[in-house]
């Protein structure tokens, strides 16, 4: 009987022990034209940790903790998207190599990004529009310091 109280107990606890999380997912597109932003990482903090998400060419994320895909604790949430670079040809193989800021830099930082989202477990897609980088904001990065007008 004691055994058979211990298992029980045991499973108990086993079953009360799981993360919580919730698994959060979306796209990432410009608001001007829909189209996939291609690069970048977008980051949950809720102002005790960061959650992350890389975003895939075709503008999708999946948002974890210490794996890519473990999920979100409910909770408030603030959200920036770092690392938008779209890294360009590099034939004399500079380093770092060039590359272009793709979304207006507001969105790297979550106080001026605009973006908060609640993580209830209703909603589980997260889609983020988000505004080009302006022409001035897309200057290519090359080495030395040197700085080229990216034009498109």
């Amino acid at each position: 009987m004691r055994n058979f109280i211990f298992l029980f107990l045991s499973v108990l606890f086993l079953a009360g022990c799981g993360s919580g999380n919730k698994p959060i997912s979306g796209t990432v597109t410009y608001t001007d034209d829909g189209t996939p932003v291609s690069a970048g990482t977008v980051v949950f903090d809720d102002g005790k940790s960061l959650a992350r998400g890389t975003i895939q060419p075709d503008g999708k994320y999946v948002m974890g903790f210490d794996k890519a895909t473990n999920g979100v604790p409910p909770g408030e949430y603030t959200v920036a998207i770092a690392a938008a670079f779209e890294l360009l040809p590099n034939p004399d193989n500079l380093y770092p190599p060039p590359s272009v800021q793709l979304i207006d830099p507001k969105y790297a930082d979550k106080n001026t990004s605009g973006m908060t989202f609640t993580v209830d477990g209703k909603q589980r897609v997260f889609d983020i529009q988000v505004d080009r980088a302006k022409p001035a904001d897309r200057e290519i990065q090359v080495e030395r310091g040197s700085q080229y007008r990216m034009s498109r």
